[in-house]
């Protein structure tokens, strides 16, 4: 064992300046850092770095002879500063990036490679294997990466740049990922159970699908290889046991539940959940096959919702972005077995891909409602470097428009090795396309925000369930709302005003102009302060929930309005809809606000029996009471652990309320009710 080993540092870092923007485990960096200590401990030290503060005092302390990054969209750039800040103070340091934001092209890889000299290596593909055959490359030549790039040695997964030529390795995945140690069970991820962070869990690696607006449809990444059943259920137990007021797990596969293996999986997080009481929530990415598979495992994890992501249902977007959904018949099986059964469902729709329109859009928002879906995402399109449809021939085949902005909750002033840095990570993102204009563009983010707002995550529950015995579909609600201005209130006017200004604002038609612009004293310290910069539609989403009675009062009017217009507002539908409103606001308005607060009214309705009806009710059948029905409105002490620890894992985040809303099963949010009435 050698004394004095040289030091080599591993760095995933997040954002921090307004609150942890990536608030989870950095699970791909330590399995990096664990296969290579397994394999190559013998002769280096290695330290694995996530927060900026973290690794700036101990570069101010000491240099390592490696520093190494890993490169997504939303760290890069507070990475790179940290590469040339350090690389300009120790000129022999070696500095190494790595991960899926970079270019698949030569020429473009060339090129990031000229612009940015500070990195002397870059790693694609897998990580572990590349890092630990450059690392034994550089300890071979004594750590000369002069030496190193003067012979010109191909190095696994592993490109650079040679005075002119361009030397790159051979492309290799890793064939049996249980030969990395696991980084919980080795101890390396124990010092983040103390922080407010989600672990995140791998049980496997690759996508068998070809999606030109992500990542992993890369061919190379299309092999899946799984890890051993018997180390799953270890690590699940390991992370049930040391987590601190935390209540999600977060799965980074990318089809679960779509294996066979899946269900073991599933029985597994069954049973931690049924010892530990986690997790509570499950963030994983459905299967996009195997729909009886799918809906077999949502049976046997509690906290997951399940579904199947559309991103879009046109035909021709499909083939555009060379995606394969489910048929329609499956899709909708799919989701009617998973309502019929009590599980949460959820699907994806992205705006502005290439051959997309407003009609098409509003068409997939149309399908996922009328599937009765509990949640539906909706996202814009960002280019990802590396991707097909980043490419300049699809940029041309479909007329994509785009701009760039920062990445909500990614920019900061750091202390960076002695000097203050002004750091922001941007993104590109579609605008408009040769079948989508700027102002349908804008028409549909608008009538997002209401689908997230009204529909998400049984908001209002009690009304989209009631609408069908009304022959009002969800999705004509949603579009009366957001068509008819003159109903909203002087409140909900200046939200819409705001989301709608935020939307078109801060985005700039380079990343220089956006770089240049967000990093100018004054508008930097606007995006710092939350006044620019934040997630328009999380934003917009929280202040909706906050002014929840504005926001009921708009759907209760809208549902009224609809009916008025159709001949259908009746006395019972009216008198109904008036103990609705009034029973709302007394279960949902300011719920994170005084959880210890009760509250009481009487009703003519009995809402105990219509809520074992899950508000499935038609009003025209409803009785009214001979006496007036009290209750009582109040959280259970569960309900106010778990509120309170979410509220601490989302407190610092930049759209801290609306992520909370996002990520959150909210019907826990919502207030319990009982009847106080001597007949009940």
């Amino acid at each position: 064992m050698l004394k004095n080993k040289p030091e080599v540092w591993i760095s995933d870092l997040t954002h921090t300046a307004q609150g942890i923007s990536a608030a989870t485990f950095p699970l791909g960096a330590s399995y990096v850092y664990t296969y290579t200590k397994e394999l190559l401990g013998e002769y280096i030290d290695l330290k694995l770095f996530k927060f900026p503060n973290d690794l700036n005092l101990h570069l101010k302390q000491k240099f390592p002879a490696i520093l190494s990054f890993s490169n997504y969209s939303w760290n890069f750039e507070i990475s790179y500063k940290f590469a040339q800040q350090a690389k300009k103070i120790n000129p022999n340091l070696i500095i190494i990036f790595g991960g899926p934001n970079f270019p698949t092209v030569e020429d473009e890889k060339i090129e990031f490679l000229k612009k940015r000299p500070a990195i002397d290596f870059y790693i694609e593909l897998e990580g572990e294997s590349g890092f630990v055959d450059l690392c034994k490359t550089i300890i071979d030549f004594n750590f000369d990466i002069k030496k190193i790039k003067t012979t010109k040695v191909k190095i696994v997964n592993t490109c650079y740049l040679a005075e002119n030529n361009f030397i790159y390795g051979p492309l290799e995945r890793i064939k049996n990922v249980n030969m990395i140690p696991s980084p919980y069970l080795s101890g390396s991820l124990d010092r983040f159970f103390s922080l407010p962070l989600v672990p995140m869990l791998e049980t496997t690696r690759g996508c068998p699908f070809a999606c030109t607006f992500c990542a992993d449809g890369l061919a190379t990444k299309n092999k899946v290889t799984r890890h051993d059943s018997d180390r799953i259920k270890e690590e699940l137990h390991y992370i049930a046991k040391r987590v601190n007021n935390i209540e999600e797990l977060i799965l980074t596969d990318l089809n679960f539940a779509m294996y066979k293996q899946d269900l073991v999986t599933a029985q597994a997080i069954a049973e931690t959940q049924k010892i530990y009481n986690f997790p509570t929530l499950i963030g994983a990415s459905p299967g996009k096959n195997q729909p009886k598979r799918v809906l077999e495992v949502s049976t046997i994890i509690k906290g997951w919702n399940m579904g199947a992501a559309v991103q879009s249902t046109d035909p021709d977007v499909l083939k555009a972005i060379k995606r394969s959904n489910l048929s329609i018949d499956a899709y909708k099986e799919l989701i009617t077995q998973a309502n019929s059964d009590g599980t949460k469902t959820e699907s994806a729709v992205i705006l502005a891909m290439p051959g997309d329109s407003k009609e098409k859009h509003l068409n997939s928002i149309r399908f996922c409602l009328d599937n009765k879906v509990s949640t539906i995402r909706t996202f814009q399109a960002m280019m990802l470097v590396g991707t097909e449809m980043e490419s300049k021939q699809a940029r041309k085949d479909y007329g994509l428009k785009t701009k760039f902005r920062t990445i909500p909750g990614t920019l900061g002033i750091y202390d960076i090795i002695g000097e203050k840095k002004p750091v922001a990570e941007i993104e590109e993102i579609i605008v408009a396309n040769n079948t989508l204009s700027e102002q349908d563009y804008l028409d549909c983010r608008r009538l997002n925000l209401f689908v997230v707002t009204f529909y998400n995550n049984s908001i209002f529950e009690e009304i989209f369930s009631m609408i069908d015995y009304l022959d009002i579909s969800s999705f004509d609600l949603i579009h009366y709302m957001s068509e008819h201005e003159e109903l909203y209130t002087d409140r909900i006017k200046e939200i819409m005003k705001d989301f709608i200004i935020e939307t078109k604002e801060d985005l700039y038609d380079s990343w220089d102009e956006a770089n240049r612009v967000v990093l100018s004293p004054d508008i930097l310290a606007k995006y710092i302060g939350g006044d620019m910069g934040t997630n328009e539609l999380l934003m917009n989403k929280a202040r909706l929930f906050d002014n929840f009675e504005d926001s009921c009062l708009l759907i209760v009017t809208s549902l009224k309005k609809i009916l008025e217009e159709k001949n259908k507002l009746t006395n019972k539908i009216t008198n109904y809809l008036d103990e609705l409103h009034k029973f709302l606001l007394l279960r949902k308005n300011k719920v994170l606000v005084n959880i210890d607060s009760k509250h009481k009214d009487k009703f003519k309705y009995d809402f105990n029996e219509i809520k074992k009806e899950n508000f499935k009710v038609n009003p025209e059948n409803l009785l009214v009471s001979d006496h007036p029905l009290e209750y009582e409105f109040f959280h259970d002490e569960n309900q106010k652990r778990k509120i309170t620890n979410q509220l601490k894992l989302y407190a610092g985040h930049a759209v801290g309320i609306g992520k909370l809303l996002q990520q959150t099963d909210v019907r826990i949010l919502f207030r319990n009710f009982k009847s106080l009435s001597l007949r009940d």
